[in-house]
């Protein structure tokens, strides 16, 4: 029996991905699939295969729940599969797939990815959270980017704040730099995966909790 673990919010594409699962492991290795949809301590760490689905930039920064990753592969859901660098040391080993992609090419890439995990003296070398290099955000980028996730304007979150316009674009600029991000929508989509991350400390999540009150 295979445990997968299948982090996708749209529940119509995640029932597509278990046919998938299901029918690719029963007909080509003749196996059957558990799966589980919380992307928990406990069912990371018995996982066979993770399915992750990732917004734009989202690559780029620490997921602390890959930490309990004991073996098999992490697939990554993404709109580009052809732009990740400075990968965290946990997506190091990561496939990227396009949501948009064909299941043929979802089948050979899982086909390739799954056989090679098969062979004998096959190793998976645990990654190393020291030598990682994920993106941070700075402690005036939070201050920000928390305005800007409660739906303030550039002027609003500088009225807020006490700075200037001029200092609120700049940041907001490096953000979109920093992370690749294309538009206001993306930067949006990033901001609220970050604050729902499972991180303690999470400083984007502690700052608005504290301003909250």
């Amino acid at each position: 029996m295979l445990n997968i673990v299948i982090h996708e919010a749209d529940l119509f594409f995640q029932a597509g991905l278990h046919r998938f699962f299901g029918d690719f492991f029963s007909h080509n290795f003749k196996q059957q699939v558990t799966f589980f949809i919380e992307l928990s301590h406990d069912n990371v760490s018995r996982a066979d295969i993770i399915v992750l689905s990732l917004c734009q930039g989202e690559t780029l920064i620490c997921f602390p729940e890959l930490r309990a990753r004991q073996k098999g592969i992490v697939i990554g859901l993404v709109d580009n599969a052809n732009h990740h660098s400075a990968l965290p040391a946990c997506f190091q080993d990561m496939i990227f797939i396009t949501r948009n992609a064909s299941v043929d090419r979802m089948y050979e890439a899982l086909f390739i990815a799954w056989s090679r995990t098969q062979q004998a003296g096959y190793r998976w070398n645990k990654t190393n959270c020291f030598e990682c290099q994920h993106k941070m955000l700075s402690p005036q980028q939070i201050r920000i980017m928390v305005n800007f996730y409660r739906g303030l304007s550039v002027t609003d979150v500088a009225d807020e704040l006490q700075i200037s316009d001029k200092t609120v674009f700049t940041h907001k600029y490096m953000m979109m730099q920093k992370f690749n991000l294309r538009s206001d929508y993306e930067l949006m989509t990033l901001l609220k995966r970050l604050v729902e991350k499972n991180s303690r400390p999470n400083m984007l999540r502690d700052y608005l909790d504290n301003n909250d009150l």
